[in-house]
């Protein structure tokens, strides 16, 4: 069986840095790589084709990327799963050990799965995490997009990327501590994931990756409670690991949020 090392992060989160860190590692990125931006300068380390069938997928679903909402249907899951088998095939071919990294995939991972394990891929799981008040920042720096819009997206994706994601090997990890100290955090990522992943090639390269310049946006500014609550339960699961009461305080959440993002089912 193959492995995929799923960078399941929101935007803005840190999840090129973490995506182009575990190729350095070893790992396969994909074969037709997003060119870099302004934004991303050293790259999104991330499939063009994976990202615009996630678009056609989201829209499929009545949705677009910058939708906080609750998905209003799904696409219909045989016919997806055959187009994500299809499309795996063409970026990663035969390689042992990809990497796979698009924000949109938070919102549709359960289609993601169902068609990793079809293809005979073990899904583990990354998830950067990156303050909703810098990640709010940065988009309103890029796209732009309203802070309090930028909040909201931060909220539905890390929600719906763990529920979805719950059951599998998987590591919750401060963005900052990744940057901080990528052996430390890669340690506990071979630990708690069960691999081995070590530099394919001098450390030193990665080192030259993950330089301070790319955390801009800095500062951990005060957010509405219902986020606040996310933030500190996703900071035990980064430190602690897996627990049913963390998962229970998650589950928690996402009805609450669901049931505020139901009262602005025709908002922009």
């Amino acid at each position: 069986m193959k492995t995929a090392l799923v960078v399941l992060g929101m935007h803005r989160s840190g999840t090129s840095s973490v995506a182009g860190a575990l190729t350095l590692l070893g790992a396969a990125a994909p074969r037709t790589l997003m060119a870099p931006a302004d934004d991303n300068p050293r790259g999104f380390w991330e499939s063009h084709v994976v990202m615009l069938l996630d678009d056609t997928l989201l829209e499929e679903a009545g949705s677009n990327w910058s939708d906080w909402r609750r998905l209003p249907r799904a696409p219909d899951p045989a016919a997806a799963r055959d187009r994500i088998v299809e499309t795996l095939s063409g970026e990663f071919g035969e390689a042992d050990t990809i990497v796979l990294k698009d924000p949109r995939m938070c919102r549709l991972f359960p289609l993601w799965r169902s068609a990793l394990e079809q293809a005979d891929y073990r899904p583990l799981i990354v998830t950067p995490l990156r303050h909703p008040s810098e990640v709010a920042a940065s988009l309103q720096a890029r796209n732009p997009i309203a802070r309090e819009q930028g909040l909201r997206l931060w909220l539905r994706h890390v929600l719906d990327a763990e529920v979805a994601s719950r059951g599998l090997p998987r590591h919750f990890m401060r963005w900052s501590s990744f940057m901080g100290d990528w052996r430390a955090e890669v340690a506990l990522i071979n630990a708690r994931l069960g691999i081995a992943l070590a530099p394919a090639g001098d450390a030193a390269e990665i080192d030259a990756f993950l330089t301070p310049d790319l955390h801009r946006q800095k500062g951990e500014a005060p957010v509405p409670s219902l986020i606040a609550r996310a933030w500190s339960v996703f900071g035990d699961l980064a430190r602690h690991g897996e627990h049913p009461d963390l998962h229970a305080d998650l589950d928690a959440l996402r009805r609450a949020f669901d049931q505020a993002s139901d009262l602005f089912a025709d908002a922009p």
